[in-house]
């Protein structure tokens, strides 16, 4: 929004800066008033350019991200049938295995 707005004001301010060159046309020289106009119009060229820059580069980034989010999925799908039964499956034979270690321990 910030950046919008600030292009926007460049392009407003340009029709005022060269009016500007033209009012003084007068008191300065052929030259100086076209070399005036000419800065005037590099710098706000290159500040919109700028600008610009700033954007594509923000997009890029954002792009990035949707493309790492879209990536990294789960790994393993939780909704089958079978996955929840054998996780504690699992989970007793672990915790069976862990008691007969620890009580072989004992009697040692």
């Amino acid at each position: 929004m910030k950046i919008e707005v600030l292009l926007l004001s460049c392009l407003i301010a340009l029709p005022m800066v060269l009016a500007r060159g033209k009012a003084g046309e007068s008191s300065l020289s052929e030259d100086g008033q076209a070399l005036h106009r000419r800065y005037a119009e590099s710098t706000i060229a290159s500040d919109i350019s700028k600008i610009v820059d700033s954007m594509v580069q923000k997009n890029f980034v954002n792009f990035l991200l949707t493309q790492r989010e879209k990536k990294s999925g789960p790994t393993m799908k939780t909704d089958e049938p079978g996955t929840q039964l054998f996780n504690e499956l699992l989970k007793q034979e672990f915790t069976e295995w862990v008691h007969s270690k620890g009580s072989s321990a004992k009697t040692q």
